[in-house]
This record gives structure tokens, sequence and C-alpha cells, in this order.
């Protein structure tokens, strides 16, 4: 059993800052000289979009890794005779 914790730990400790990283924004702006335009700012991802789908993919991999994992480890456990 002490396998299905730690494989529930680790996808748990991968997952979260994957999904964290992935919502999370950052806005830049870049102020324009008074009277030569105007300002422009920018959003999106902390990763950028690419770092997000990269880090959602590896994070969904060890998600399904570690179900499987679990499911094998809970299976191989003999029934409690009692």
């Amino acid at each position: 059993m002490d396998r299905a914790i730690a494989w529930i730990v680790l996808a748990v400790v991968t997952a979260v800052p994957a999904v964290l990283l992935a919502v999370t924004q950052v806005t830049s702006c870049a102020d324009a000289a008074p009277g030569a335009g105007s300002s422009r700012c920018t959003s999106g991802p902390v990763l950028g979009l690419t770092g997000s789908w990269v880090a959602g993919a590896v994070a969904a991999a060890v998600v399904v890794v570690a179900v499987v994992q679990v499911v094998r480890a809970t299976r191989s456990v003999p029934a409690a005779e009692g």
C-alpha cells in the first residue's frame, strides 16, 4: 500500500504546480513616450503558450502512469483474512 500512496503523492506534486503555472497569467506593458503613440500591454501564461502545453502534457502523462501503478499496487495486495 505504501507504493500506492507514493504514486498518489507523485501525481499530486506533479499536477498541482503544472496547473498553477498554466493558469497563472503575467502582464507586461511598454509605455510610449508622450505624444509618440500609444502604450502596449501583453499578457499570457507564465511559461508561455508552448511551455504551458508541454507542462500540461508531462503532468497528464505522470498522472496516467501513477493511476496505472496505483491500480497495480492495490490489486497485488492480498485480501485481509478474517
